[in-house]
């Protein structure tokens, strides 16, 4: 339990603070995954990027499923998956609501000015 709980939030922390999409999220990966967490092997990497960027899909979510699946099996590779997508949609719930709130007001304005 504890290990999935680790891939979860390694992953979880590579989607939050990683920009620039799945092709960067390549070094931070094996950074984690291969440096320091030893839970693949550079050989594994190799073939980690050549099976996601064969696969359809973006990199980075075929990643976490390939080494979330190496360490952990089925259960492993779902967390993995969902610890590295969390962050994404939780940041545009949040700027879609903002940007909802501001929408109303602006029409409530425009909508009061008419009258």
């Amino acid at each position: 339990m504890k290990k999935l709980i680790n891939i979860f939030l390694t992953f979880f922390k590579i989607g939050l603070f990683t920009f620039g999409g799945g092709y960067a999220m390549i070094s931070v990966i094996e950074n984690e995954c291969v440096s320091k967490k030893s839970w693949i092997t550079k050989e594994d990497m190799k073939e980690l990027v050549i099976l996601s960027e064969s696969t359809p899909g973006p990199i980075a979510i075929n990643a976490a499923t390939y080494i979330g699946y190496k360490t952990n099996k089925t259960l492993g590779s779902i967390l993995a998956t969902i610890g590295v997508s969390l962050p994404s949609l939780i940041i545009i719930t949040i700027i879609s609501a903002i940007c909802s709130f501001f929408i109303d007001i602006f029409f409530k304005k425009c909508y009061n000015k008419r009258k």
